[in-house]
């Protein structure tokens, strides 16, 4: 009894299902790039262990995964179901009975028939899909960027993609890594619908996103382990591949410093400033450095980034009055504004690893003074013109004084010698007197006196000997 229930069954389900275990559908080509107008064919095999399965005795469906719903079906009939408008005759579903296949073709081919097209008969055989590219130009080309950056553990850590001559929005990305003596490997796929499948091994710290505004894949690695130390490249279409960020995850000491000079920096509208920022404990030769500016009032900004193999970023609407370079013998970063205006007033700051900064460098702009000179020249003739009143005021207070001074001295000189001239004068009056008592008659004679002629006292002598007393 048990066993006749049991063969029932399995009846009822090969019924149901319609299939043996061993049919599967075969896509070919696995992907294919086909520029916009042109056409694309793609086969669906239906290879089975029964030669009696064969494609003219079953429908078949079309979706854009395997999840996903159905777009296109293909009756026995010959009758076809299109879920939407934009699959209209440009999609051609027909059936090969030799090869045993279905065939999809799609003809002036669109932009947004970007996708991936899965076969499905019976509601549970499906092919692994054919992935169809279609670019308006070229093939895409991948930058990534940065070519390096470090994160200390624990930190987190931005890896871009941006992608040219296709649509980040219309295209699948896939994440491959390659660490230090290992063979490159597959991480994630971040398909078209936002939707992200990862390889066993490969944690969820990694998480994919897309900034359509610049046509850019991003990988963001939170939470940065050692091990995750590595070169990540972005892929599409199959074969297409970026150059490569190399990822290095550093422990918390060895974090590098930023010093950024001057620390102010005033300069009038017109002329160029240089903002160094030097960096201790790792080297600026392969380390990316990014620059930064906060206006008054405002948050601050990224604005332009120099990586290590030259080439530059620059944020959309930041002039081109800007030169980045690296000073090797220095260890530092510089960044030179030529032709500075008021609206570069801002502090400027350095930063690398994405997390570490430098504690930024104040520019202040003037306008230009009359005539053409700048600020920093009149400030110089102000102090210039002040040393020289001050030396001029001090030599002209000295030369009243010394004039005053030789003033008096004539005076006492003066002084001194009329007082000479007087007593000379009182000299020669004595004198004279002297001469007239010795000839006047009013001496008594005296007949035993005997008298001596007075000479004349010489002048010069008597003032010598007046001088001594």
């Amino acid at each position: 009894m048990f066993l006749q229930k049991f063969f029932v069954l399995s009846l009822m389900l090969s019924v149901a299902v319609g299939q043996d275990t061993r049919t599967v559908l075969i896509q070919s080509p696995e992907a294919v790039t086909v520029p916009e107008g042109g056409t694309v064919t793609f086969r669906c095999d239906l290879r089975s262990s029964n030669v009696d399965y064969t494609v003219d005795k079953y429908n078949v469906n079309w979706h854009h995964s395997r999840y996903g719903p159905i777009i296109l079906s293909h009756y026995i009939n010959g009758g076809v179901y299109r879920s939407d408008r934009r699959y209209s005759e440009r999609f051609q579903l027909s059936r090969n009975v030799s090869s045993n296949s279905f065939i999809l073709t799609i003809r002036e081919l669109q932009l947004r028939d970007t996708n991936t097209y899965t076969c499905e008969i019976w509601g549970t055989v499906f092919g692994k899909g054919t992935r169809v590219n279609v670019t308006s130009a070229n093939v895409p080309v991948l930058l990534q960027s940065p070519s390096l950056e470090r994160v200390t553990e624990g930190h987190t850590a931005r890896l871009q993609c941006t992608m040219k001559n296709a649509a980040v929005t219309h295209t699948d990305v896939h994440w491959y890594w390659e660490q230090p003596g290992k063979t490159m490997q597959w991480g994630l796929t971040h398909d078209t619908r936002n939707i992200t499948r990862w390889s066993i091994g490969f944690p969820e710290r990694f998480q994919s996103s897309r900034d359509s505004s610049n046509e850019t894949f991003i990988l963001t690695i939170t939470n940065a382990q050692p091990n995750d130390t590595g070169v990540y490249y972005c892929k599409v279409w199959g074969d297409i591949s970026g150059n490569g960020s190399q990822l290095t995850v550093t422990d918390p000491l060895a974090d590098p410093v930023l010093i950024q000079d001057p620390v102010v920096s005033k300069v009038a509208e017109g002329e160029t400033v240089e903002f160094q920022c030097a960096m201790i404990i790792a080297s600026v030769i392969d380390t990316d450095v990014h620059w930064h500016y906060q206006r008054p009032g405002s948050n601050r900004e990224w604005v332009i980034s120099h990586f290590v193999n030259g080439t530059l970023t620059k944020a959309y609407g930041f002039h081109d009055r800007v030169q980045l370079s690296r000073n090797i013998h220095r260890n530092s970063y510089i960044l030179s504004l030529v032709n500075v205006t008021r609206n570069d007033t801002a502090v400027y700051s350095c930063s690398v690893w994405g997390y570490i900064f430098g504690a930024g460098s104040q520019l202040n702009v003037a306008g230009k003074s009359m005539g053409g000179n700048n600020v920093t020249e009149i400030t110089h003739l102000g102090k210039t013109k002040l040393v020289w009143f001050i030396l001029g005021a001090l030599f002209g207070i000295t030369g009243v004084v010394l004039f005053i001074g030789y003033i008096c001295l004539r005076k006492k000189q003066s002084s001194t010698s009329q007082s000479g001239a007087a007593d000379d004068l009182d000299t020669t009056a004595d004198y004279e007197n002297v001469r007239t008592l010795q000839n006047s008659q009013d001496f008594p004679e005296d007949s035993n006196a005997t008298y001596t002629t007075l000479q004349p006292v010489d002048q010069s002598v008597y003032s010598d000997l007046k001088g001594k007393k």
